[in-house]
């Protein structure tokens, strides 16, 4: 995803009562973190990212569960606080977005599952292009993704209610990708009662 931090201003969400939460969704390398970074910025919302946990805890047994479950406690906490936040993590299992669910439901909070898709050649590229072992937990190479996938058997494709999902090409310009976000905004706004 081509980003810079000066290609958005920051501004504040659309008007409404209820906070947002927004969950990224994508496999390595598809821009679900650059693209939350930038989300965040716009809107100066706080991020939450399983890796960031990760990368503390990663010598503790369970590291990737125990990352997850603080990921969504700290997002509980922005929630119950009547914030909006930003969960990033692959969201490869349907769990994740049941929790994502329950949160929302929970705290009275719109769900946003913004998964982040590009083409296979750009995608390969990108993978291709980080540096062997450059993270401990982070995937790297088009050879190991796809033994990922592999070892997945398919469980990303699981549904989600098309009111919860945004899927975006993350090699499309940030500014599209935005605004991409602003409409579902707006489009999920006007479309609650009042």
């Amino acid at each position: 995803m081509p980003a810079s931090r000066h290609t958005a201003r920051p501004s504040k969400l659309p008007p409404y009562s209820e906070p947002v939460l927004m969950a990224m969704k994508g496999h390595p390398a598809t821009g679900k973190s650059a693209l939350a970074r930038v989300i965040a910025r716009r809107f100066r919302m706080p991020l939450i990212d399983k890796d960031d946990v990760k990368d503390f805890v990663l010598d503790v047994p369970g590291a990737n569960q125990l990352a997850y479950e603080v990921m969504w406690q700290v997002c509980a906490t922005q929630l119950d606080l009547g914030l909006s936040v930003i969960a990033v993590s692959p969201l490869a299992y349907p769990e994740g977005y049941a929790t994502a669910q329950e949160l929302a439901a929970k705290y009275k909070a719109r769900l946003l599952v913004i998964e982040t898709v590009l083409d296979e050649a750009v995608w390969r590229q990108r993978l291709n292009a980080r540096r062997p072992g450059y993270s401990t937990h982070k995937i790297s190479g088009w050879e190991a993704m796809q033994e990922q996938l592999a070892a997945y058997d398919g469980c990303w494709q699981y549904p989600i209610a098309p009111e919860h999902h945004l899927v975006v090409n993350t090699a499309q310009p940030v500014r599209s990708l935005l605004g991409a976000v602003e409409q579902w905004l707006k489009r999920d706004i006007a479309a609650q009662p009042g």
